[in-house]
């Protein structure tokens, strides 16, 4: 950490505006006014501004909805708030297909830029200049750099300078100044991600995009841009080439020259300056080739380049040895220093970057950082509503409420585009269509019929043009952009009309332009279309039943395609969503089709995906008629867990036809487990709850219910003999009307009521329906917020519920006073062994007010006071009070970060706790020197034998420095150091500690991404740890030959007995290690807690 703090401390180095200032110096030179003039006496010579006409002529064509709406931008405008977005700051390395952390913390980064980089220019002698002068050109290539840069600056001012917001809708455009959207960052170095805390940023925060150091203090030069948005990718490069035309960013004014290229005019062959003349500069410029070349060799640290739509470009199987010198900068073969930003679509990242795929070569190069542009917030769409229905708010709000309750609706409202096509739908009728294939219909009949199209049109044009947008979504590398030659000539010009497709020209001088679909999602609905009309079952006249039977082996086969991979699946979601749309044959093959191949020997996380998937196609379908296998075991599984509106909308649409059926009971009767999260109006759940007589638990987290939906559900569950777990996030504050519906499920072991509006005067309600359910062992009453500072008030209710195990009042809010109350009632209730005070704040730094009370709960096991309710000073009273607990085994302080580097201060108070088994110390921001500390400390208390210190990622990468401290902990037994972001050099330093702790039989390693794809560096050092019986890789990235070359070195452990491997990509090279060991017990579905 000190080395990068040290690396980024540069010296005398001139501010930024100081740089910018004097990259221009140049001497000598007329100025752009007086050159103007004097090109105009010349009848050969253009003027910058004919230039400008003239360099660029890319056309957009207006469609339909440009032609419409006339609606206020919302954040992108200038008169609104910036959006914000994430940067993941750099630490050391982790896996390489997500994003981890490995060592640094900062997140308050302050940029001291050296003297060469990105737009700083390389050292050259000062010239005189005259202040009424533009710099002195000194050579020929000197002439060239300054004459491009004037053209480029014409063309970006004039190509540049606005953004069409909604296709379709004449005077829409609006100036690009007023664009700002939200980015999110990760750098890359080596096989992973390097992510730290996070930062927020706009999109023009230039200084942090284009001036990322690597973890030794380089600048990282190679940026991949990514996004899906019509506000997106092109967008932002459109803006940073027009902010750098119009010279009002001090990072921009530091390059000379920069480029943008539309990606889907090049080949893997395609030159840069080839291409600089081809789309921006032209024939005519009086600019040569060579000498523009000679200018960005000599100025690299002074050169911009974007290249847009690499997903577009094209050729699309590369070859290293038919590179042209794009791609070559890409890889840092040739324009090393310059700087490059590519974009791209999401599908296309693992083509640009092979490593996340475990290739062995790479287009892009690491350190690298990656910037997803992610378009509007929750914050812009109200915004955008607001303003489209500024005249009638209350429609507007009525919108934004319906939106809000479906997961589908609110991913489609991030796209401008996509939410104007929902306002306009809301506009007619006040009301969305029930399915997502109805409103897509909708709106592009609507499209159709505001150019005067019949529906006729609109239903035969898109099924032509799907035909082009299916091969693109099935190709090898999804294709998103089209020449006018592929499409039927009367259905291109349709659908350009109507605003489906647009069109753009890039080659200057060819006629040749490029065609998109409107958006991505809009190429995936007339794909589907054309899908369906390929499942047609007419039996009139021979040649229709011959094309049918030629169409539905097509058919068969394009689907078989699509379903060929889990990935695959996923990532056509929504094809299938709208292939089913109102189409029960074409539901029936999907949802059969899916659990043949998916639903059998899956791992559950995929099988829960796919049946997810199938309830959505069933739904789109609106088919009374259910598939034999969503009524099965294994779409109608024992657990049930859905986590978003969509999913619960389309579980409840095939729950509604199940009970419909005679054989409703017994196929309902199955679900033993269902967990439900972030859905709104959950009292639809009700009806079906009586049917379900064998369910254990129900755990209802961060739903919404209106209208007593929570007493519907309280009171369908009143038979129930079987329930045992039952969890609610209950908005409503009247306890009275829902608490005594508690009391008739007499089988409750655990009841969860996170309610947050809960208050004291709810208690006595509370406690009178549990006090007489002697089972009911554990209760929480997390987060309820307003139980704090009246705690006085309602501790004498909690007497009543002696039976408790286990109480749970964490994060509540609770004052020192509350809790002294708290601790004091307690005392009284004998069985109670855990309490979890944790997430209290407001009890920081006043242990020596409240400990105190702890000895007389003679009766605790275990005590949790993580999150926050700590610091240094605290630890003393604590542990003093906790040495007088002779039967606490357990203590929890995870999450009290200010005990991190201070080990010193606190850690010599633990053995005064000489009772305790188990230790938690995890998110306690712990570094390298605390270890010796804790490692001496818990060397002196024999009885423990549980240590826990994962995750704390500012050990990662420096294991060298506090490993060896590990033996002092002689006695321990067990040692957690899950998701530390360990590297394999990590590892080694590790394994050599515990060759010494002869007492150690678990160590729990998992989710230390950094070590997938890297065995070769780390096995070797497994058999030093001879004696451990219990060794946990979980979710560790492990590919197939890591896990090869752990096979041979676990062979070398004669004690272990247990291995725990679950969430590995490379799980399917455990033939050989099963084989090679049989007894020993290989876990690829859980691991250690």
């Amino acid at each position: 950490m000190q080395q990068s703090a040290a690396a980024c401390q540069w010296t005398d180095v001139p501010t930024t505006m100081q740089q910018s200032e004097a990259a221009c110096q140049w001497t000598d030179v007329p100025t752009t006014m007086q050159q103007s003039a004097a090109a105009c006496q010349r009848t050969d010579v253009p003027t910058t501004l004919q230039q400008s006409e003239t360099a660029y002529q890319r056309t957009d064509v207006p469609t339909t909805m440009q032609q419409e709406a006339q609606v206020p931008a919302p954040s992108f405008a200038t008169d609104s708030p910036q959006q914000t977005g994430t940067i993941e700051d750099l630490g050391a390395v982790g896996g390489s297909n997500y994003p981890t952390v490995s060592g640094s913390s900062g997140v308050n980064v302050t940029y001291n830029f050296p003297l060469e980089g990105p737009g700083v220019p390389a050292p050259r002698p000062q010239q005189s200049q005259r202040p009424d002068q533009d710099p002195r050109w000194t050579d020929p290539s000197q002439e060239a750099g300054k004459k491009t840069r004037d053209v480029l600056k014409g063309v970006y001012k004039t190509t540049c300078s606005s953004v069409k917001l909604l296709p379709g809708v004449d005077n829409d455009q609006m100036h690009i100044a007023g664009i700002n959207t939200k980015v999110q960052f990760k750098t890359r170095e080596g096989r992973a991600f390097v992510t730290g805390q996070e930062d927020i940023i706009t999109s023009t925060d230039y200084s942090k995009i284009f001036r990322r150091r690597a973890r030794f203090g380089e600048l990282i030069k190679r940026l991949i841009f990514f996004g899906t948005g019509i506000v997106g990718v092109s967008t932002m490069f459109d803006k940073i080439a027009y902010d750098w035309a119009d010279e009002t960013s001090e990072i921009l004014n530091g390059f000379k020259l920069v480029f943008l290229l539309k990606m889907c005019a090049l080949s893997q062959k395609s030159d840069l300056v080839d291409s600089t003349f081809d789309q921006l500069l032209g024939k005519k410029s009086g600019i040569e080739k060579d000498e523009l070349d000679q200018f960005i060799l000599a100025n690299p640290n002074e050169v911009l380049i974007l290249l847009d739509g690499f997903d577009e470009m094209k050729t699309k199987k590369l070859n290293a040895a038919s590179f042209g010198s794009i791609l070559k900068a890409l890889n840092r073969t040739v324009y090393k220093e310059c700087l490059v930003c590519i974009s791209t679509r999401p599908s296309h990242l693992k083509i640009l970057m092979p490593l996340m795929s475990l290739m062995s070569e790479t287009l892009v190069q690491d350190p690298c950082t990656h910037v997803e542009v992610l378009g509007f917030t929750d914050e812009d769409v109200n915004d955008y509503v607001q303003k489209f229905y500024d005249k009638d708010p209350d429609i507007g709000k009525a919108l934004i409420q319906t939106i809000e309750k479906s997961n589908t609706l609110r991913y489609f409202a991030k796209t401008p585009v996509l939410l104007f096509l929902m306002c306009l739908l809301w506009r007619k009728s006040k009301q969305l269509p029930k399915t997502t294939s109805r409103l897509f219909t909708e709106a592009i009949d609507h499209m159709f019929t505001r150019k005067h199209l019949s529906g006729y049109y609109a239903s035969n044009t898109v099924i032509a043009i799907g035909k082009i947008a299916l091969h693109g979504l099935t190709s090898a590398n999804q294709k998103f952009s089209f020449q006018e030659d592929e499409f039927e000539p009367k259905a291109l010009e349709l659908a350009l009309k109507a605003g489906i497709l647009t069109q753009q020209r890039v080659i200057k001088n060819k006629s040749n332009n490029n065609i998109k679909f409107m958006h991505k999602t809009v190429q995936e609905y007339c794909a589907a279309k054309y899908l369906q009309s390929l499942n047609l079952s007419s039996t009139v006249g021979l040649l229709t039943r011959v094309k049918n039977k030629l169409n539905m082996i097509k058919y068969q086969r394009i689907l078989n395609q699509l379903c060929s991979t889990f990935e695959g699946v996923v990532s056509n979601e929504f094809l299938f969503r709208f292939c089913c749309g109102d189409n029960e044959k074409c539901m029936m093959d999907i949802v059969n089709l899916l659990d043949r191949k998916f639903n059998k020997d899956r791992p559950r996380y995929q099988s829960s995906v796919i049946q997810a998937i199938s309830r959505n196609c069933f739904l789109e379908s609106q088919s009374a008629k259910v598939p034999l296998c969503l009524t099965s075991d294994s779409l109608i599984p024992s657990t049930i867990e859905v986590f978003k509106n969509d999913d619960f909308q389309s579980l409840m649409y095939l729950l509604e036809i199940i009970c419909r059926s005679d054989s409703c009971k017994m196929q309902l009767a199955r679900v033993t487990d269902i967990s439900i999260s972030r859905v709104s109006a959950v009292s639809d759940l009700a009806f079906v709850l009586g049917y379900m007589e064998n369910l254990r638990s129900l755990r209802l987290y961060r739903c919404s219910s209106w209208n007593g939906g929570h007493v519907k559900i309280l009171s369908s569950l009143k038979c129930n003999q079987h329930l045992t777990d039952l969890g609610l996030n209950i908005s409503s504050r009247r306890a009275v009307e829902w608490a005594p519906h508690i009391k008739h499920l007499t089988s409750l072991n655990r009841l969860e009521l996170a309610c947050q509006a809960l208050g004291w005067d709810s208690m006595e309600h509370i406690a009178s329906a549990v006090a007489n359910m002697p089972k009911l062992t554990d209760l929480s009453l997390a987060t309820n917020v307003r139980l704090g500072g009246t705690v006085n008030l309602w501790t004498t209710e909690l007497l009543k519920m002696r039976h408790l195990n286990r109480l749970d009042l964490s994060d509540c809010s609770y004052s020192v006073s509350d809790a002294e109350h708290i601790i004091a009632t307690v005392a009284d209730m004998p069985k109670l062994t855990e309490l979890i005070l944790a997430g209290n704040g407001n009890l920081i730094g006043n242990a020596k007010l409240w400990a105190k009370e702890l000895p007389k709960v003679t009766h605790l096991n275990r005590l949790d006071l993580g999150n926050y309710v700590l610091d240094p000073t605290d630890i003393e009273h604590i542990a003093s009070a906790a040495g007088d607990m002779p039967r606490l085994t357990d203590l929890i302080l995870a999450g009290n970060r200010r005990l991190g580097g201070l080990a010193e201060l606190w850690a010599k108070e633990l053995p005064k706790m000489m009772h305790l088994k188990k230790l938690d110390l995890k998110h306690c921001s712990l570094l390298p020197t605390d270890i010796e500390h804790i490692a001496s400390a818990v060397g002196n208390m024999p009885r423990l034998t549980n240590l826990i210190l994962a995750p704390n990622w500012k050990l990662a990468e420096l294991a060298q420095l506090w490993a060896k401290e590990l033996p002092k902990m002689v006695h321990l037994k067990r040692l957690v150091l899950r998701e530390c972001k360990l590297t394999p050099s990590d590892f080694e330093h590790i394994a050599s500690a515990v060759c010494n702790m002869p007492s150690l039989t678990d160590l729990i390693l998992d989710k230390n991404k950094a070590l997938g794809a890297s065995a070769e560096l780390w096995a070797t050092a497994l058999p030093k740890m001879r004696h451990l019986s219990r060794l946990d890789l979980s979710h560790c990235n492990l590919t197939p030959s890591d896990i090869g070359r752990v096979t041979s070195a676990v062979g070398d452990m004669p004690s272990l007995t247990d291995f725990f491997l679950a969430g590995n990509p490379g799980l399917d090279g455990l033939d050989e290690l099963q084989s090679r060991l049989p007894s020993l017990n290989v876990h690829v579905e859980t691991h250690l807690s």
